[in-house]
């Protein structure tokens, strides 16, 4: 096989495309900044905060590679949203959760520097985990591998990840500034119904798995519900709910591939209509913050209907988000300011530490052949049926090797095409607990029974010490793709293809787990360096501005579509204004307003939830550009029916700016 051919391989079975040698390097050097002392405090306090992540329209949609393409604007804005707990002696944490595919290592590493000394987080005691939504931006990573292959275009966009990174700090450090006395309480739930196992195939062949499990869809997912409930003291002293962290193990592939809109996909309804059920029947109030991370969900799909759409990720979100909550009101019983909160991270560089107890990784990573096939949701069109390439066609012979029964995609020509060190190398491993829930980040996308034993041998280093629950969360700190346990590895579905470093890649996990439980209960200390660099190859996704000095305008009055089958009914306006990175589309943009006669109008809220672009049922997309500015589209999908009179108002770019407003429609 040529390298030409090896080439048109990957780039066809990857849908991905080949990256230029000659694009721009980028260098972000990195310093582990020492936290501050935390300040005295009478007991435990915790704060929260929420801040939009939002890009301009531009940026390459990350998660189901080349088969998607760049987001054109956006259905429902991405948020992060942090959780700060000091407990009353040791260090702070940070739960962050964000609204993307996943954490990122060299994100990780630039917020704990910008926070460190302000809110004595260090990096050990942060967490990133990403929602996993195949509906946000790509480059922002910590590999040139996952910056060109993760999503619709390939490159590292350097002023998008200083945006992300200064968010996500503000957020920490909002959440650390607004911390009141508080109280928490952690807990576990089982139920199923949300997801499906996807490769279940590949799970029946767990000699751990119960027979009972080995061929039901349903019953084979990772079942547990994970909350840490956190109330604050108001100033009228009570103790109220304040915010919500929650992991639940379901692929975020509601949203098909043919979308171009930026959005949570099921998880913009898990958290907002958590926020609202806190709100409505709590008392909590409008800064209440629901961070919902995703568990061991490697191995499933969400558990949608015939349709995959914006109502059917709205419908399962919003029943996954009650039963949520439901734990969550439990929790009000079992709140204290005593609760153990502590953390302990290690970095280990997989170019020259890769074994521990007697298991050992493959010594370079390697992409499968069913990789390049696609996952179940998402398959490649033609490479996803051909032999040797499609789920379920292991290696027959020759299987003693450090990569086992993977079939090495255009065999030993890959390092040519993809050198090993673009490929992620540093491992960021970390254990957090809250109460008697230990949480348990890693970089990967966790199969169901992986998560199970990670989290099993991890476990039982707390022999002796209180009994813990151990929480593996998915896409945090970092990316990795996925982690299969060396059964279903052997079986070569897409998710062994996608595990990069071999088939002892759950043990070696596995392993660090247990060994770090047992510093974490010894009192050791973290063991991270105390600077990083990362050279990446650069790509600016989302020109610059330049004059952004342009009249807005409206382009004809609101127009009805009527939604056909898969489509949803919505109001349309078009208007005339700045380029996107003028626009600041972090912030809100436009609203509906409502009117009983036409000349008092006021903002529009349906079952009392303004009806504006923080929601779901407005959207915004760049439609092109015209040489007297940019053309843009608001879309109110699923509008009201009460006979009213209503309006799109697009609100003021700059402080003191003028709102433009379309003519009334019915």
């Amino acid at each position: 096989m040529t390298t030409r051919i090896a080439r048109i391989i990957i780039a066809a079975g990857l849908g991905l495309g080949l990256y230029a040698c000659s694009a721009p390097q980028v260098k972000i050097d990195i310093r582990n900044i020492a936290p501050a002392a935390p300040a005295p405090s009478d007991g435990l306090v915790a704060g929260a905060a929420r801040v939009d992540i939002t890009p301009p329209p531009g940026m390459p949609l990350a998660g189901y590679s080349k088969q998607s393409g760049a987001a054109e604007g956006f259905r429902t804005r991405l948020y992060a949203r942090a959780i700060y707990i000091k407990p009353k002696t040791g260090k702070p944490i940070a739960l962050v959760q964000c609204d993307l595919l996943s954490g990122s290592l060299i994100l990780h590493h630039r917020v704990a520097e910008l926070v460190a000394k302000e809110t004595g987080v260090g990096a050990d005691a942060l967490m990133i985990a990403g929602t996993h939504t195949h509906s946000g931006p790509g480059g922002y990573f910590e590999s040139n591998f996952y910056n060109r292959f993760a999503a619709a275009a390939p490159g590292f966009d350097r002023d998008y990840f200083d945006f992300l990174a200064g968010r996500i700090a503000a957020a920490i450090m909002e959440a650390h500034t607004t911390s009141a006395p508080a109280k928490v309480a952690a807990g576990t739930m089982d139920f199923t119904g949300f997801s499906r196992n996807r490769s279940i195939e590949a799970y029946r062949h767990n000699a751990t798995v119960p027979e009972a499990k080995k061929n039901d869809i349903f019953a084979a997912v990772n079942p547990s519900l994970h909350v840490v409930r956190v109330d604050c003291r108001d100033e009228l002293g009570r103790f109220v709910p304040r915010a919500a962290f929650s992991s639940y193990s379901i692929h975020a592939t509601v949203i098909p591939n043919s979308n171009r809109l930026y959005n949570a996909d099921v998880f913009a309804a898990v958290t907002r209509e958590f926020e609202r059920l806190a709100r409505e029947r709590l008392g909590a109030g409008e800064d209440f913050v629901h961070a919902a991370a995703n568990g061991t969900h490697g191995d499933n799909s969400p558990n949608y209907r015939d349709a995959r759409d914006f109502p059917e990720a709205r419908r399962l979100g919003s029943a996954l988000a009650a039963r949520q909550f439901e734990l969550f009101s439990a929790l009000g019983a079992k709140l204290s300011d005593e609760a153990a909160c502590r953390a302990i991270a290690r970095e280990i560089d997989l170019a020259t530490n890769r074994s521990i107890g007697g298991v050992s990784l493959a010594s370079e990573p390697k992409v499968g052949n069913a990789l390049l096939a696609g996952a179940p949701d998402g398959r490649t069109p033609v490479v996803g049926c051909l032999p040797f390439f499609a789920p379920g066609w292991p290696r027959w012979f020759f299987t003693g090797g450090e990569q086992g029964h993977k079939r090495i995609a255009a065999g030993p020509l890959q390092p040519i095409i993809l050198p090993k060190e673009d490929f992620p190398h540093l491992l960021y491993l970390q254990l957090i607990q809250v109460g008697n829930t230990v949480l348990a980040p890693l970089p990967f996308e966790i199969t169901t029974e992986s998560g199970r034993r990670i989290a099993a041998q991890c476990a039982s280093a707390f022999t002796g010490a209180a009994p813990v629950v151990v929480a593996p969360i998915s896409v945090s700190n970092g990316y990795f793709g996925y982690v299969t346990t060396p059964e279903e590895y052997a079986r070569q579905y897409y998710e062994g293809g996608h595990t990069l470093y071999g088939p002892n890649t759950q043990p070696f996990l596995a392993a660090h787990a247990a060994d770090l439980a047992r510093a974490l209960i010894n009192g050791a200390p973290s063991s991270l360096p105390t600077s990083w660099s990362f050279t990446l190859e650069g790509e600016p996704f989302v020109p610059k501005s330049g004059d952004a000095i342009v009249r807005r305008s409206p382009q004809g009055a609101p127009e009805f579509e009527q939604g056909a089958r898969g489509i949803e009914a919505s109001w349309r306006f078009r208007w005339i204004d700045a380029p996107p990175r003028a626009m600041a589309f972090d912030r809100p943009l436009v609203r509906i307003e409502s009117s009983p006669d036409g000349k008092t109008w006021t903002p529009l809220a349906v079952a009392g939830t303004p009806m504006d672009d923080g929601g779901y049922d407005l959207s915004v997309r760049l439609v092109t550009k015209y040489a007297e500015g940019h053309l843009y589209e608001a879309r109110w999908h699923n509008p009201a029916r009460n006979g009213g009179q209503y309006r799109f108002v697009i609100l003021p770019r700059t402080p003191g700016g003028e709102a433009l407003r379309s003519a009334a429609f019915k």
